[in-house]
């Protein structure tokens, strides 16, 4: 894809390529200087791999963004040139030069770059959530540079060199291995924030969380049922969940959350809420909607209307009519 600076209309039609995605726009800094990028895109199987160069950019995901695209993906971004800084929970972050960087696209984002020149890969949640299951953690989390990072980088980079001459094989056996790597990076981060103390060593949170996790749609998931699990105190387990506003508040955060994912699935749309509420362990469906709005801001029929698709709506965004003119389909050598 190619947007050049000599077209004035280069920024409206990568923002409307984009929108899917993420709401573009040009930092007030930089809107006197013309708006420019070029990227390369390869989609293998649970894996797209990207790079892009372009100006200054800011990328926002709010809800209604998340809602209409149903993207349920992780993004791991590495910056080769430059820097990004990027706001998480409220809190703004800074990303180096060959840091890498995760994001869950199911959780509101906003980036922002002097200047663009980056390699990315989107994972599908699906696949890694099997190999690494706590990817609640893994928003707005950064590896600095280490063997096994450079190792993913290098994955990437020659994927990308390789292009649209790899096999559909061959790109199936690749995307296994980087989704691998990706979920060891993130097991590295679990390891490093692991804090056995919190419960006096006989469970850590991660083992806590990842209980929760596999038992979002048990009724019966309480404080009790941990208790009753890990045969640690009350007042022990209270106070590993502190810091993150209660064990019941989390337990509902995060059925929420995956609540919000299975609204927004395309093939859970006969799915009513109601039932998704009393799944979830909601005892009456207003008490599931009042507390899904005041997380999201939207209720759940909200999000399962901006969530639908007309027809045709499955179309992928770049062959947009105002992006199609920017874009350049990869030959293979072999295929010629």
């Amino acid at each position: 894809m190619i947007f050049p600076e000599t077209d004035p209309g280069s920024a409206a039609a990568y923002r409307k390529m984009m929108l899917p995605l993420f709401e573009f726009e040009v930092p007030k800094s930089a809107r006197n200087v013309p708006f420019s990028s070029d990227a390369e895109i390869y989609c293998l199987p649970d894996v797209t791999v990207s790079r892009n160069r372009s100006t200054a950019c800011r990328l926002t995901r709010t809800i209604e963004t998340i809602a209409r695209s149903a993207t349920d993906e992780i993004l791991v971004v590495c910056y080769t040139s430059g820097h990004f800084t990027y706001h998480d929970r409220g809190t703004k972050r800074r990303a180096e030069k060959g840091e890498l960087a995760f994001f869950d696209l199911s959780q509101e984002l906003v980036i922002e770059a002097p200047s663009v020149e980056n390699i990315s890969l989107a994972v599908s949640r699906r696949k890694l959530e099997a190999l690494f299951p706590l990817l609640d953690n893994a928003h707005g989390f950064v590896v600095p540079p280490g063997s096994l990072t450079k190792v993913l980088l290098g994955m990437m980079e020659h994927t990308m060199a390789m292009g649209a001459a790899t096999t559909p094989m061959e790109a199936r056996a690749i995307a296994d291995a980087m989704i691998q790597l990706v979920a060891a990076c993130l097991e590295m981060m679990s390891r490093q924030q692991a804090t056995p103390s919190a419960t006096n060593g006989s469970a850590s949170l991660a083992a806590l969380k990842g209980a929760i996790e596999r038992q979002l749609t048990d009724p019966a998931l309480g404080p009790q049922s941990l208790l009753n699990e890990f045969g640690i105190t009350r007042s022990t387990l209270y106070r590993a969940f502190e810091p993150l506003g209660g064990v019941s508040a989390y337990i509902t955060e995060r059925r929420l959350r995956y609540a919000f994912r299975r609204i927004t699935d395309p093939s859970q749309e006969a799915q009513r809420v109601s039932q998704l509420g009393f799944e979830l362990g909601f005892s009456h469906p207003s008490a599931f909607t009042r507390a899904f709005k005041a997380l999201f801001g939207l209720s759940p029929t909200d999000v399962r209307t901006l969530a639908v698709r007309p027809a045709g709506g499955d179309v992928p965004f770049m062959v947009s009519p105002e992006a199609l003119p920017y874009i350049h389909p990869i030959v293979a050598m072999a295929a010629e």
